[in-house]
């Protein structure tokens, strides 16, 4: 098993960032909302996932790459444990906090948010 988040994985284009907001599908576990549709996306990848931390949130730049790094850090540690999708998929984490919080109080909101995913999305093969 590999611990990675490769360039494939990150979502880029801004038609499918758009249509996510239109589309998606929205769960919420504080300190972070989920926002997920069905896409194409590149061979060998089950999805594609954006990171968003709102200026409105946190002010400063330092900050707001910091929760950056943290999050796609807990995405690349726990990718693992969410259930496979059927089809392709785009995802929308957002950090909805208005301070830096400790990793750990962040992997504990991270895990709940996997747990309602694989509660609505039960494992395909």
């Amino acid at each position: 098993m590999q611990f990675t988040f490769s360039k494939n994985e990150k979502l880029t284009s801004r038609t499918l960032f758009d249509d996510l907001f239109t589309e998606g599908t929205s769960l919420k576990a504080f300190p972070f909302s989920l926002k997920y549709m069905e896409a194409p996306v590149p061979e060998g990848v089950d999805r594609q996932v954006a990171i968003v931390v709102p200026k409105r949130g946190l002010k400063r730049a330092v900050d707001r790459n910091r929760t950056k790094r943290q999050i796609r850090e807990l995405y690349r540690l726990h990718k693992h444990k969410i259930n496979k999708p059927g089809q392709t998929q785009i995802w929308s984490i957002r950090y909805l906090g208005n301070r830096i919080n400790d990793y750990a109080f962040l992997e504990k909101g991270f895990l709940e948010l996997i747990d309602l995913y694989n509660q609505d999305n039960p494992k395909h093969a």
